[in-house]
């Protein structure tokens, strides 16, 4: 496929072992004009996530293995080939538990869905998340991400109402936490070089965005206000041992709908 096709038609890896439910959902997503790729088996799926750009994830879990349901996930999003940017959506029979979705975010998905599965919501939902990967693939200021991999501000303020939404629609609690050294650089490499640490010491459930010249902000899914005071000291010391930065930090964490700008104002607040 020619690159300018690639970029007008974005690539799905559809991966489950249900037949019937590939070939219904290759249907409609080509029809919405996407591209697919199938996978039918665990090693299909490290072979063209490794080897093929995709835009989008949709994962049964029935191919995950060794007991762990969400190790495929898991690997994926680890994987160097698969972008931060770029959705997971994970699939599985039956009605879906909290404990499930609780295990689904820890292990980087955007969601999970069970059944019964409403298919044009399903296509809804993945159009609105790999508009914002394509966006984030954009090079320049237009994009979501920066140099380093981290979210930009736009990008983290993108990402942190996706998130926000999907917490409020699984009744999960969302955290933020706010993270400055504790002397004001004046250096501008201080910024990068913590940017970099935090990249390398995130949560793949977690979006993390440089929010300042040398300010992280981390939105952490299914994470109430001791989930998030853990966080913070886990993330403190991994990031100043890495970067031989001393980090100060502050968390505001919600079980309501609450705007994710309103718990940045208030982690900044309470860091102030």
């Amino acid at each position: 496929m020619a690159e300018d096709a690639r970029v007008s038609r974005p690539r799905i890896l559809l991966a489950s072992a249900d037949r019937l439910l590939v070939d219904t959902l290759q249907s409609v997503l080509e029809h919405a004009g996407y591209s697919v790729l199938t996978a039918g088996d665990p090693a299909r799926v490290h072979l063209l996530a490794a080897r093929q750009h995709s835009d989008g994830i949709v994962l049964d879990l029935a191919l995950g293995g060794n007991g762990d349901s969400f190790s495929l996930c898991r690997v994926l999003r680890s994987s160097p080939a698969v972008s931060r940017a770029t959705p997971i959506i994970l699939r599985t029979t039956g009605p879906v538990l909290r404990a499930q979705q609780l295990d689904a975010l820890r292990c980087g998905a955007w969601e999970l869905r069970g059944d019964p599965l409403d298919i044009e919501e399903l296509v809804l939902r993945l159009d609105v998340y790999v508009q914002a990967k394509l966006e984030a693939d954009r090079p320049g200021i237009a994009g979501l991400v920066d140099a380093t991999g981290l979210y930009n501000e736009a990008g983290i303020a993108r990402r942190s109402e996706e998130l926000a939404a999907l917490t409020a629609r699984q009744g999960l609690p969302l955290a933020c936490a706010v993270f400055r050294p504790e002397t004001p650089p004046d250096n501008p490499a201080v910024g990068d070089r913590l940017a970099t640490a935090f990249r390398d010491a995130g949560r793949i459930s977690d979006a993390i965005g440089r929010t300042g010249p040398a300010e992280f902000t981390v939105f952490a899914p299914a994470t109430d206000a001791t989930a998030a005071k853990g966080l913070v000291l886990r993330l403190s010391a991994a990031v100043a041992r890495s970067a031989a930065i001393p980090l100060r930090a502050a968390t505001c964490a919600s079980s309501t709908r609450e705007a994710p700008a309103t718990l940045l104002s208030r982690a900044r607040a309470a860091l102030a």
